[in-house]
């Protein structure tokens, strides 16, 4: 087969710069047995027409489905968050891994002839933050009650974005976080964007994580939709969940805690943040609401 001209990305950088290395993290402390994988992706069509797009994976010990993507454009790409994508046994302990993502291309839309075939390696690293090898530096779970140091910014839309410690969804009882972003009022879809920061320190370790869990939603259906998520270390994004494109349908998985972790880098003084990005259809005299629920933010470290 001649060079590939479409290509997966697991990144917002765009070709012709170089993919930077890829690699999820993910912590085995608490989680089901099986696990779930699930990431977001970005596909590309460099070809002179529009193809049929569907990918899957494979990887040892590793169950892929494979997921139709449809029709994309000549020389467009599109962003596809792919929840519980794969699935395997849960490590008995910390290891690293590869999985291939196998996006393929079709000249026609029943998927019978195949005209292009892409493969992204990433690697996945598996931590235990309940090791005691690891320090735990920094430990939020609400349960005192207060904000811990959490802060809420509205980005865009509004006119409000505040955050205060919550009993409707937690995973470590009594508390978690809650952000809540209320729409305007008006007529039509708007954007709006708002995140929980908290300023930290990282300790002078070789390897340092930060692991959080985090339960978004947007009220009211079918008038609020999810976009995306980003986890960002000051403006830097580390992690990014859902789609890039102006939607008016879900792009994020909503009502539904999700564990995320990020290395950070050592001895550095720094914003964490995690930001919601969703989409209201104003009605007069209405307003939506967004929601970030955070429980369980750990900043662990060990040389």
């Amino acid at each position: 087969m001649a060079m590939s001209k479409i290509e997966l990305r697991v990144s917002d950088v765009a070709p012709p710069t170089p993919e930077p290395p890829r690699t999820i993290y993910r912590d085995l402390f608490n989680l089901p047995d099986p696990v779930i994988l699930g990431l977001t992706i970005r596909y590309y069509n460099f070809d002179e027409v529009g193809l049929y797009f569907r990918v899957t994976g494979s990887g040892i010990g590793y169950t892929f489905g494979t997921v139709i993507l449809g029709l994309l454009a000549s020389g467009t790409n599109a962003y596809v968050n792919l929840d519980n994508f794969g699935s395997r046994a849960k490590p008995a302990g910390e290891i690293l891994e590869s999985i291939n993502l196998i996006l393929r291309a079709y000249t026609d839309a029943a998927y019978t002839n195949l005209k292009w075939e892409y493969v992204r390696t990433v690697t996945v690293i598996w931590i235990d933050s309940s090791d005691p090898g690891y320090t735990v530096d920094v430990n939020n779970n609400f349960d005192d009650g207060t904000v811990q140091g959490w802060s809420a910014v509205q980005e865009t839309g509004g006119p409000s974005c505040t955050c205060a410690v919550a009993q409707d969804y937690v995973l470590s009882p009594p508390y978690s976080l809650k952000m809540t972003h209320t729409s305007g009022e008006g007529g039509g879809w708007f954007q709006q964007q708002g995140r929980l920061q908290k300023a930290i320190t990282t300790p002078n370790r070789n390897y340092v994580y930060a692991v959080l869990d985090i339960r978004c939603t947007a009220l009211d259906e079918p008038n609020a939709k999810i976009n995306r998520v980003f986890i960002l270390r000051d403006g830097s994004i580390l992690i990014w969940i859902g789609r890039d494109e102006n939607l008016t349908s879900d792009a994020f998985p909503r009502n539904k805690w999700m564990r995320i972790v990020t290395p950070l880098p050592k001895d550095t003084a720094l914003s964490f943040r995690i930001s919601l990005r969703w989409y209201a259809n104003y009605g007069v005299g209405v307003t939506r609401k967004g929601y970030i629920w955070l429980d369980d933010f750990k900043v662990i470290s060990k040389d």
